[in-house]
């Protein structure tokens, strides 16, 4: 992750970098830039061959959303954890400085995602025994020890806040 080119600190330095590869002509490196730092080729394609030089390579959100998707791709997210990171990527476009926290270097979806975890495991409960009595993947001498959490949303975007950044 992040090898050829490194760990962008911002959008901005993604859309400097961007800049440098068009203006030198290199549509390839520019590719690699992206494909690196979770953009489409084709979105490289598009920034080389446009002549609006006014238009960034991409804005916050959108560079906040592909560094979730190379962690992602690399941690190979599944199941509740994909809802998890669908959850991350909804918030980048509605919590204010959230997606320049995302982006910035050193922050890791897997710690963020660990956080969770860890707040759900110090709110675990003991499901109802009505509830254990129908629980049919675990073997009845064991259902007692059975213990769930998930922190609530509001618990979620506050670990957000407290990891990311400041979350408005």
């Amino acid at each position: 992750m992040f090898d050829k080119f490194g760990e962008f600190d911002s959008w901005e330095e993604i859309n400097r970098a961007a800049e440098a590869q068009k203006a030198e002509g290199d549509l390839e490196a520019l590719k690699a830039l992206a494909v690196e730092n979770g953009f489409d080729e084709e979105d490289a394609e598009d920034f080389f061959e446009s002549t609006d030089n006014t238009q960034p390579f991409c804005n916050a959100e959108y560079a906040a959303l592909a560094k979730i998707r190379v962690e992602k791709n690399e941690l190979k997210v599944e199941r509740e954890f994909l809802m998890l990171t669908e959850e991350l990527e909804r918030a980048c476009f509605s919590a204010g400085m959230l997606p320049l926290g995302v982006r910035r270097k050193g922050k890791r979806l897997a710690e963020y995602l660990a956080m969770v975890i860890d707040a759900g495991y110090r709110n675990a409960v003991t499901p109802p025994k009505a509830i254990l009595d129908k629980v049919t993947a675990v073997p009845s001498q064991y259902r007692s020890q059975i213990k769930t959490g998930m922190p609530s949303k509001e618990e979620r975007m506050e670990i957000m806040k407290e990891y990311y950044g400041e979350v408005r």
